[in-house]
């Protein structure tokens, strides 16, 4: 399903060019392994989940840095409660689980997220505070730190992901859906687990 071409998307740097890409090489994809994901989950959980495939709306000028599909369990939208994303940059795939800067109840989310500190680092995830950003920082290095800054900074996020470059031997051998897909199922759990803990 995902292969290196996938990038070719970026290449086109109009507006119009680029959602055309997208559209056309990249959605049917997300829709895909989404109902592939949304399967799994509701399976393994017994619960309802919710998708969004990016489609960049609002964009009246520039052309979208990345592309995404997200995955919650609140059907009034996914920005505003944990969610899971899989989608690129132009040199990487990611899959992040994120709370964002504007997220409901953010403070109830404080002393979860740092409960989890021993098992992020032990599972090899990367850490940032800044959604709009592809690179993540190593969580054996960098998880308190983030932890900190979304707790005393209004304006950060809290991310915790995994990213694949494009340049990498994976990529290049155009065999990684499941990668993909595990690492989501992955995140997921961490998204329902703190559902429970604090309710939407």
């Amino acid at each position: 399903m995902f292969k290196k071409n996938d990038f070719e998307v970026f290449s086109d740097n109009t507006l119009s060019g680029r959602l055309n890409l997208i559209r056309q090489c990249l959605d049917p994809k997300f829709q895909k392994i989404g109902d592939q994901l949304m399967n799994a989950l509701e399976d393994k959980y017994q619960a309802k989940f919710y998708m969004k495939i990016a489609k960049h709306q609002r964009r009246t000028k520039n052309p979208p840095p990345d592309t995404w599909l997200a995955i919650n369990q609140n059907k009034r939208g996914y920005k505003k409660t944990p969610h899971v994303e899989l989608g690129l940059w132009p040199d990487r795939y990611f899959v992040t689980f994120s709370l964002l800067a504007d997220i409901n109840k953010r403070s109830e989310y404080y002393p979860l997220i740092q409960e989890l500190s021993f098992r992020v680092i032990q599972e090899g995830w990367g850490v940032a505070n800044d959604h709009t950003q592809p690179e993540l920082l190593p969580a054996k290095e960098s998880y308190a730190k983030s932890v900190k800054k979304y707790m005393s900074v209004k304006s950060s996020d809290f991310v915790i992901g995994f990213v694949l470059k494009k340049d990498s031997k994976i990529v290049e051998s155009g065999d990684f859906d499941k990668l993909l897909f595990d690492k989501f199922m992955k995140l997921s759990d961490l998204m329902v687990e703190i559902n429970q803990k604090v309710a939407n």
